[in-house]
């Protein structure tokens, strides 16, 4: 493998793929090509095909020539201010704004699954946009980064947290950092700064429910998106088993750590899958006692509700 094509090779690596998983969709697109395209030819399709934008002199011209020829997106994309709960294949066009950093939790399946998020801005609104397992690995990227534009290729939209619309990236979806944008948009979209979209954006609520961890013993409701962080059996000192739940919660602009016990924590875990924003009511507010965070309880009446 030449230099060029091992660069190509690593940032492949880079998004999060592991090397057997990138051999993988090697050995499938060269059957897909009748084994008459490169190693280096297919690498190239497999980086566009996750965003990434480079050439290599390794590979010959006329195969870029047919690549080139891309959908044009322009158009099918929407403005932020359109977006609907329950849309798909959502194509937009925006900046970034803000960053989150990348989060690892464990599924059902004891899998380990990533996620993270970024708002997206265009000349009238933002969104909040939320990217999974590999395509979370794209903002650990240098290239990756605020004030840079971006698409997004078949995202799909939910109600999140505060009852706004979100919209989620997952394995079917593609970002396109550093856009073909000319012209009007172009300036629109450089016009755009995280001071102007505080103006379209929900009001923060993040006080009061901060407030309310540190002066209330008890939370009657609290609204958020769900990450399964943890489950697992429990022996206690009795001998009988016993289960704990244990879920980040998102929620008014922070996240929180919420705990469920015994038959509570299984009943819970039938009900909720990551992604999901969901009400929880009747919490007891507790204090870590090893790294003294605040945390949220289930009690005898709690209940959890799919919005």
């Amino acid at each position: 493998m030449s230099d060029s094509v091992d660069e190509l090779y690593q940032q492949l690596l880079a998004l999060g793929m592991s090397e057997e998983e990138l051999e993988k969709k090697v050995k499938n697109k060269v059957e897909e090509y009748d084994s008459f395209m490169s190693k280096q030819g297919v690498l190239f399709i497999i980086a566009r095909e996750n965003g990434l934008k480079l050439k290599s002199p390794e590979i010959d011209y006329y195969l870029y020539d047919e690549l080139e020829e891309e959908i044009d997106y322009d158009e099918f994309t929407i403005d932020i201010s359109d977006l609907k709960e329950g849309m798909t294949n959502i194509v937009l066009l925006g900046k970034i704004l803000s960053l989150q950093k990348v989060r690892e939790f464990v599924r059902k399946d004891q899998s380990v699954g990533k996620v993270c998020s970024f708002l997206l801005g265009d000349s009238m609104e933002t969104v909040k946009i939320i990217l999974w397992d590999e395509r979370a690995e794209i903002v650990n990227q240098e290239y990756f980064k605020q004030n840079e534009l971006v698409r997004i290729v078949g995202g799909y939209a939910k109600l999140g947290q505060n009852e706004t619309i979100e919209v989620h990236l997952g394995k079917k979806g593609t970002l396109i950092l550093s856009p073909d944008v000319s012209g009007k948009k172009l300036k629109q979209l450089e016009a755009v700064s995280i001071k102007e979209s505080e103006v379209y954006s929900p009001k923060n609520t993040l006080k009061p429910l901060s407030q309310a961890l540190e002066q209330n013993k008890y939370i009657s409701v609290v609204k958020g998106t769900v990450l399964i962080e943890e489950f697992k059996e429990l022996k206690l000192k009795s001998g009988d088993k016993s289960f704990l739940l244990t879920i980040l919660l998102e929620s008014e602009g922070t996240t929180i750590r919420v705990k469920a016990w015994g038959m509570k924590a299984v009943e819970c875990l039938k009900v909720i899958n990551d992604g999901d924003f969901v009400s929880i009511t009747n919490l007891a507010v507790k204090e870590n006692e090893y790294s003294l965070e605040k945390e949220l309880s289930f009690t005898k009446n709690s209940s959890v509700l799919l919005l």
